[in-house]
């Protein structure tokens, strides 16, 4: 199911590009980092990039995802 929506399998479902319009979560502690990696559409592939540029990218919701 996650590669009909996504159009990737799981384990590789980057945070842009998706088949269908999806609503994507980024945790503000990720804000911290000068750079992060996120899949790039396979198991195998990955990139780096600054967490303010994949906020823009990908259209996310900053928002607290952790429990405490």
């Amino acid at each position: 199911m996650v590669r009909e929506i996504t159009g990737y399998p799981i384990g590789g479902v980057p945070p842009f590009g998706h088949r269908n319009p999806l609503r994507v979560f980024i945790d503000p502690d990720l804000l911290q980092y000068p750079e992060v990696w996120a899949a790039a559409g396979t198991w195998h592939d990955v990139f780096g990039i600054e967490p303010h540029r994949l906020v823009a990218a990908s259209e996310g919701i900053v928002t607290e995802l952790k429990r405490d």
